[in-house]
């Protein structure tokens, strides 16, 4: 339970720096959008999105190397070894760093984006800084959750998140242009940087060079080399075939749509998950170091069932809120980005607890399953969009979203079966979906029935107050959950006893795992 505790620490720590990072970066989001306009801003999101790009193909493995066998070394008691893993993985990200960028010159020259044309090269040199300085902050972010010290990333992404609302919201104020904003992002990406390195060196133990033992060397070159080509593989299927479709076929505006609903979407997950998914690795992976494939995939069954739940409320509530929030936010300018926006919400929200599937796989050295899965779900991926992005645009581009996303969890699924014995809680899973279900439908009739402008807000208050209470009568949660719930709960004092005690009678005079 201790561990649990230390777990759920870890988890409120990184949740909270994400919630000012996101609430802070979704402002920010807003303003250039209602500044740009529609046609600008999907300029700008297309700009944005390929240092994103970039900044994978920068990575590829190397974080999630990092932070797997840092995790590993620590959890068999060679910090020794984790410090010479750390520092053998930085050097080779600064080489691939070069070489990614050196490409980009040599590609940038002879394609010239149109969205470009009129600042082609203070953009390029801007895109550059950005890629570089977010790849090396995403690398070091690595290495300090393989040390389990979440406290760098959290303090760089606040105090960036907060420096960088008073450059834009100057920006802002001054009609600055597109070019302006691309500045504001590279100067964002350099501030993280900066800012995480100085919290490194308070927080984390330094690296340095020496051996690795030959039989973990082995390890981590497999896992590299199968991981490099699993992420790069994601990279072209992560919303990159339909945004560089839409950029071709369709318009401006059709991809600036697709960003608010990407951006959106992820802010959601994030806002409600980033805390098990940055922590998730690591502990699996130190659980793994200690006792093997067997406790990992106990860790797997327990992260899948916190993930439905998570997932079933983004999808609930982006049905519920999604129109009102958008138009409320962006203006009529944008109504017509609602529909992708609801769409990507509950597709990402149900399909979540492929999460856990995946680091199960990283930690277990599964890794040729995924390099398949992402073969298999990027020719599904190229199919669908070549077949439906220049036909039907924004519609076309969701579809196959969809049927990209629903494909790779099917495929996780059945290469889950074939490597370990660990499987989802379908049942548990299946009498929570119909909760929440019911929750969304009570608190969309509210909310039709009783319109306001503000009635987003409404409907998510009955819908978590129906969801809640709701997985403690299917009996959802397991033992160990409720005896945590119960510990947490008791340090709230009476108001926090008072509620476990209503929840308690909900789910039944003894706690009893699910079914």
């Amino acid at each position: 339970m201790k561990h649990r505790l230390a777990v759920l620490r870890s988890i409120t720590l990184v949740s909270v720096c994400t919630y000012v990072e996101y609430a802070l970066g979704l402002l920010v989001s807003i303003w250039i959008a209602r500044t740009l306009g529609p046609a600008d801003f999907g300029r700008y999101a297309f700009t944005v999105w390929l240092c994103s790009w970039l900044m994978t193909c920068s990575n590829h493995a190397l974080t999630t190397s990092s932070t797997k066998f840092i995790a590993e070394a620590d959890g068999a008691d060679r910090p020794d070894l984790a410090s010479h893993i750390a520092h053998r993985l930085s050097r080779y990200q600064n080489l691939s760093s070069l070489i990614v960028v050196l490409l980009f010159l040599a590609a940038i020259l002879v394609i010239r984006p149109v969205e470009w044309r009129q600042s082609l090269w203070p953009i390029i040199g801007l895109v550059i800084v950005a890629v570089v300085s977010k790849a090396n902050y995403a690398m070091l972010v690595g290495i300090e959750k393989g040390q389990e010290r979440f406290e760098p990333v959290s303090i760089a992404t606040v105090l960036t998140g907060v420096i960088n609302v008073g450059l834009i919201s100057a920006a802002t104020m001054a009609h600055a242009g597109m070019v302006t904003f691309v500045a504001l992002f590279a100067v964002a990406c350099l501030m993280l940087n900066l800012i995480n390195r100085l919290a490194f060196h308070r927080y984390c133990r330094p690296f340095s060079a020496g051996p690795i033992p030959d039989d973990i060397g082995k390890r981590l070159s497999r896992h590299l080399r199968l991981t490099a080509a699993l992420v790069l593989l994601i990279s072209l299927r992560s919303s990159t075939i339909e945004v560089f479709l839409l950029n071709t076929y369709s318009t401006s505006v059709a991809v600036g749509f697709f960003a608010i609903a990407s951006t959106l979407t992820r802010g959601a997950v994030e806002l409600l998950s980033v805390g098990l998914t940055t922590t998730l690795l690591p502990y699996m992976a130190k659980s793994f170091g200690k006792s093997g494939t067997g406790q990992a995939a106990r860790l797997l069954t327990e992260a899948a069932r916190f993930y439905w739940a998570t997932g079933l409320v983004i999808a609930g509530v982006g049905l519920i809120a999604t129109p009102e929030i958008v138009t409320l936010m962006y203006g009529t300018r944008y109504v017509g980005a609602i529909p992708a926006i609801e769409a990507m919400l509950v597709l990402a929200g149900l399909l979540l607890v492929s999460n856990s599937i995946g680091a199960f796989q990283i930690v277990v050295d599964r890794q040729d399953d995924r390099v398949r899965i992402s073969i298999l779900v990027l020719i599904a991926n190229a199919v669908l969009g070549a077949a439906l992005v220049p036909f039907f645009g924004l519609t076309g581009a969701m579809i196959t979203y969809a049927g990209t996303r629903f494909a790779e969890l099917g495929l996780a699924i059945f290469y889950l079966r074939k490597a370990t014995r660990g499987s989802l809680p379908l049942v548990p899973m299946a009498r929570l979906f119909a909760a929440a279900v019911v929750a969304t439908v009570v608190a969309w009739l509210i909310i039709a029935v009783i319109p306001s402008r503000f009635g987003f807000i409404v409907g998510g208050l009955v819908f978590v107050g129906i969801f809640v209470p709701a997985s403690f009568v299917v009996r959802y949660w397991s033992a160990e959950d409720y005896q945590l719930m119960t510990m947490i709960t008791d340090r709230l004092g009476p108001p926090g006893r008072t509620l476990m005690r209503g929840l308690s009678s909900l789910h039944g005079a003894t706690a009893k795992a699910p079914l």
